[in-house]
C-alpha cells in the first residue's frame, strides 16, 4: 500500500535537542521550546501562539513548511540561518531564507546569544537571520524622538545572555523596568506596532534567564516580567491578536503569583473582561468583572472601581434595569474617589477621565445614546487621551451618534479618526470603525456617510 506520510523531521528535532533547558541539564521539552518560539515570533502572525503540539507535528513530519512568521521564529530559536538547516522544506517550491531588515522584522533576533560586529549596516537590503544577531536589535528606535540605548546598556544586555547568573543583578532589573516604561510611552504615542518590538525584547531576556539568575533577584525579575507580559498582552489585543494576548495575560498571572504579587492575577481578570468587550461577549465580561470583586486578592480601590464599572457595562449589555446600572456606576465612582489612599502603581493610568468615558459606554449600552454622546463630547479630548485612545473613544462616540439617529455627525467623527487609527496600527479601533460603518449602512446614500464609507475602503 502506498502512503503519503512524510518522514519525521530529524533535523528539527536534533536542533531542539542540542539546546539547553532552563530547568535542568537536558534539552528543553516541546512545551518549553514552544515558549521560546512565542517570545520571538512576529506579532503580525495571525496563527496565535505556538504550542507543544505544533512542535510535535513538525518533528513527526506532519507539517513540513509552516507559515513565514513561524519559520522565522523557529530559525531564531534554533540558531539556524536557513530553513533547510532545520528540515523545513517547501515541497511545492524552493523557499528563500533571506528577509529584509526593517522595524517589523528586526525584533526577531532578540533571543540571540552574543554581540556580533558583523551585523549589517543600515543600508543593507537583505540579511539572513542567524544566531549572531544581537538582542539589542529588539530595542532599536521605532519612533522619532524616542530615547536610545547607550553602549553601556548594550554591553549589559549582551552580558546577560553570556553569563546571566553573574551579571543579572538589581541594576539590570531596574534597567529592564525602565525599558518597559519606554514601551508604554511608545504605545501611548504611536500604538502597538512601535511598542511591541521593545516589549518582546524585554520578555525574551527575562524568559531566557529567569531560571538561572541569582535567587536574590529572582522575584524582582519575575515582577518586571509579569508587568511586561501583561503589557504585551494589551499590545496584542490592540493589534488584533486575541490568542496571543490571552497567552501573555496568562503568563503575567503565573509570573506574578510566583513573585508573590497576588494583586496582579485579579488585575488580569479585569483585562480579560475588557477583552470580552471587544467581542461584545456580555456574559463573559460580567462574570469576570464580578469574579474580580470576590476573589482572594486585595486590590487597589481604582482596580475595584474599574471592575465595578465593567460589571455595570455587562449589566447594561444584558438589558438590566437602568437603575441597577446607575447604582453600580455610583458604587464604582465612590471607589474611584478612594484612589488617593493607594500607594501601588498598578493601574495607575485609570483616572477620572477614563472612568467617565467608560460611563458613557455604559449609557450607550443601556439605551441612552444621546446622554452617552454628550459625555463623550465633554470628556474625550486630544489633550487628555493619547492619540490612539482618543481615536478609540471618538469612534465609540460616533457609534452613539449613529444610535441617536445623527448619521452625518457620526460619519464626520468617524472620518476624522480613520488616519489616526491606521497610523497607530490599532486594529481594535479599526474594528470599532467597521461596527460604525455597519451602523451607518441605512444612511449610506447621504453624502457625509457615503464619504465615510469610501474612506473605510482604504483600510
Amino acid at each position: 500500500m502506498i502512503t503519503s506520510r512524510q518522514p519525521p523531521n530529524k533535523l528539527f528535532r536534533a536542533a531542539r535537542l542540542r539546546l539547553k533547558s532552563a530547568f535542568g541539564d537536558g534539552p528543553p521539552s516541546r512545551e518549553e521550546f514552544a515558549d521560546r518560539v512565542n517570545s520571538v515570533i512576529d506579532p503580525r502572525s495571525k496563527e496565535g501562539p505556538v504550542t507543544a503540539n505544533d512542535i510535535g507535528k513538525i518533528e513527526r513530519g506532519l507539517v513540513s513548511y509552516p507559515r513565514e512568521h513561524r519559520r522565522r521564529a523557529y530559525r531564531v530559536a534554533l540558531g539556524a540561518k536557513t530553513d533547510a538547516e532545520i528540515g523545513l522544506v517547501n515541497r511545492r517550491d524552493r523557499p528563500t531564507d533571506t528577509i529584509p531588515v526593517n522595524g517589523g522584522d528586526a525584533f526577531l533576533a532578540v533571543s540571540a546569544g552574543h554581540l556580533d560586529s558583523s551585523f549589517p549596516k543600515a543600508d543593507s537590503k537583505e540579511v539572513e537571520l542567524g544566531p549572531s544577531m544581537l538582542p539589542a536589535v529588539a530595542f532599536q528606535e521605532q519612533s522619532p524622538g524616542a530615547p536610545g540605548l547607550t553602549l553601556d546598556d548594550l554591553d549589559r544586555i549582551d552580558a546577560v545572555n553570556r553569563d546571566a547568573r553573574r551579571y543579572l543583578d538589581e541594576t539590570l532589573v531596574a534597567f529592564l523596568g525602565e525599558e518597559l516604561d519606554r514601551c508604554i510611552a511608545d504605545d501611548g504615542a504611536s500604538g502597538p506596532r512601535y511598542a511591541l518590538p521593545r516589549a518582546i525584547g524585554v520578555l525574551s531576556i527575562i524568559q531566557r534567564n529567569i531560571h538561572v539568575v541569582k535567587w536574590s533577584v529572582h522575584q524582582p525579575l519575575l515582577q518586571v516580567g509579569s508587568r511586561a507580559a501583561e503589557f504585551t498582552g494589551w499590545l496584542y489585543r490592540d493589534a488584533g491578536h486575541p490568542a496571543a494576548a490571552e497567552y501573555w495575560r496568562d503568563r503575567a498571572s503565573e509570573w506574578a503569583m510566583a513573585a508573590t504579587d497576588f494583586a496582579m492575577p485579579g488585575y488580569i481578570l479585569i483585562k480579560k473582561s475588557q477583552a470580552a468587550w471587544d467581542a461584545r461577549d456580555a456574559p463573559r465580561m460580567l462574570g469576570l468583572a464580578e469574579a474580580v470583586q470576590v476573589g482572594p486578592w486585595r486590590l487597589p480601590a481604582r482596580i475595584m472601581a474599574e471592575a465595578v464599572q465593567q460589571q455595570a457595562r455587562g449589566l447594561a449589555m444584558l438589558k438590566s434595569k437602568r437603575q441597577h446600572v446607575d447604582d453600580t456606576l455610583e458604587k464604582a465612582r465612590a471607589l474611584l474617589a478612594e484612589v488617593s489612599v493607594d500607594s501601588t502603581t498598578l493601574a495607575a493610568h485609570y483616572d477620572k477621565a477614563l472612568f467617565e468615558a467608560q460611563v458613557a459606554i455604559c449609557y450607550g449600552e443601556s439605551g441612552r445614546p444621546e446622554e452617552a454622546a454628550g459625555i463623550f463630547e465633554v470628556v474625550v479630548k486630544p489633550d487628555v487621551f493619547s492619540a490612539r485612545d482618543y481615536a478609540y473613544f471618538s469612534t465609540l462616540r460616533a457609534q452613539t451618534l449613529a444610535a441617536a439617529s445623527l448619521p452625518d455627525d457620526a460619519a464626520s467623527v468617524g472620518a476624522s479618526i480613520i488616519p489616526v487609527a491606521f497610523t497607530a496600527g490599532s486594529t481594535r479601533t479599526v474594528r470599532e470603525l467597521s461596527r460604525l460603518r455597519n451602523d451607518l449602512h441605512p444612511w449610506r446614500h447621504r453624502p457625509a456617510v457615503a464619504s465615510f464609507m469610501r474612506l473605510m475602503q482604504t483600510l
